[in-house]
């Protein structure tokens, strides 16, 4: 990760050089920002226990880096995912289920990865990141780790459109599938967690 991670930092260095109008072939800096749909589940082996969370969620990235040719760009990527819905806890034995309110859900993804934007003046583009997901879960104002879970895989696709508010800047829209998965352990349990968000997100690239 190390090493890739100075790769997209040696290319942003390059990509300062004197770059061509409403083209993408110099230092990139991408942010978006929207909402959607998310679902969170997470489950004890051998069916003991879940736990799920499921509705509106916020999304947000931000990537960085430079194009390696004309159009093809190497970036670093933060994504968050923010889950509003309380969680339902499910426990085997039992009918019923339980509403565990939370005062923050959010999941957090460090990564890299290519964004690719078609070669024509419609200024479409495809995204795909990956990396270290991170799940934290806020109860009361404290960090509380349901489960131990460790850091997980993430990745995102992302595929949209940008209008050239001037020579550099983009403003666009596009939509955005993430998925986070992470393991962990409760006692001497197995625990798989995983989750999927859909969004609608706003985008705003310089470049």
């Amino acid at each position: 990760m190390k090493k890739f991670l100075l790769s997209i930092a040696l290319a942003a260095v390059s990509a300062f050089a004197i770059s061509a109008p409403k083209t993408h072939d110099g230092f990139f800096l991408n942010g978006t920002m929207g909402f959607g749909y998310s679902g969170f589940e997470e489950e004890v082996e051998k069916g003991l226990a879940t736990l799920e969370c499921k509705g509106f969620a916020y999304e947000g990235s931000f990537k960085i880096g430079g194009a390696v040719t004309q159009n093809v760009i190497l970036h670093a990527t933060i994504g968050l995912n923010v889950l509003f819905p309380d969680l339902e806890g499910k426990e085997r034995g039992y009918s019923g289920s339980q509403k565990i309110a939370h005062d923050g859900f959010n999941i957090f993804m460090l990564g890299g990865g290519l964004t690719y934007f078609f070669p024509s003046e419609s200024n479409i583009y495809v995204s795909a990141s990956v990396g270290l997901t991170d799940i934290s879960i806020t109860f009361d104002g404290n960090d509380y780790d349901l489960t131990d879970l460790d850091n997980g895989i993430g990745f995102n696709i992302t595929v949209g459109k940008e209008w050239w508010m001037n020579d550099e800047l983009g403003l666009g829209v596009a939509l955005s599938y993430t998925h986070n998965s992470a393991d962990g352990n409760v006692k001497k349990y197995k625990v798989e967690a995983s989750s999927n968000t859909f969004a609608i997100v706003a985008s705003l690239t310089f470049n």
